[in-house]
């Protein structure tokens, strides 16, 4: 089996006495206990790269720091307080505009598609937790993430939370602060927590109550 930082050359390798199994599970979507030597590594380098470029003023600059770790199209313009986990896991399309703090938490992948904007303080969310308090265990148990997609053409509203394992189809609106926790036709309008659909957008560019 391939080892992380040999699928993905944004991956630091691990070092002598680091062991990528933890690594191996978090990106395949399986259990895994999140704090490992390995992991934490990668983590906290991120974490500094992340700080270092939301000091940088200026925009052109600073989406050329993010082209470094952030797969991304062209023309995309992201607003400071931005925040994500590993970077290596965000996949954004051309011409996308993402609002001030907003949270992408990338533990598995994250992809955004072209043309689409996000408002401030978006959280695109891909970890979950054990229900049971015994299987959680504090920060002991196993934890896991799935993978969200949001597709072309959509604008995601201020306030927003995307949940694990969530597809937005192409050309969707969603209302501020709603909490999106299924799945959403293409051209649809959502709104509310949790989220639900209210209008379809035909393609003549009408809107139609469902």
């Amino acid at each position: 089996m391939s080892l992380p930082h040999q699928t993905n050359p944004r991956i630091s390798p691990p070092g002598s006495d680091e062991d990528p199994t933890e690594l191996s599970l978090m990106l395949s979507g399986q259990p895994y206990h999140s704090w490992n030597p390995y992991i934490d590594r990668i983590r906290d380098a991120q974490a500094r790269k992340v700080w270092e470029i939301n000091q940088v003023v200026n925009m052109m600059e600073r989406m050329e720091k993010m082209r470094e770790f952030i797969y991304m199209g062209k023309e995309v313009w992201i607003v400071q307080g931005f925040f994500c986990e590993y970077g290596f896991n965000i996949t954004i399309g051309d011409e996308v505009f993402i609002g001030a703090n907003c949270t992408l938490l990338d533990v598995c992948p994250i992809t955004i598609g072209s043309r689409t904007m996000l408002g401030p303080n978006v959280q695109i969310l891909t970890p979950s937790h054990p229900i049971s308090p015994e299987e959680r265990s504090g920060l002991k148990g196993r934890e896991w993430a799935k993978p969200v997609k949001v597709g072309n053409d959509c604008w995601i509203g201020a306030g927003v939370t995307i949940c694990p394992g969530v597809t937005v189809g192409d050309g969707c609106t969603i209302g501020a602060a709603s909490v999106v926790t299924r799945d959403v036709p293409p051209r649809s309008v959502v709104v509310g927590n949790p989220g639900r659909v209210i209008k379809r957008i035909l393609e003549d560019g009408t809107v139609e109550n469902v």
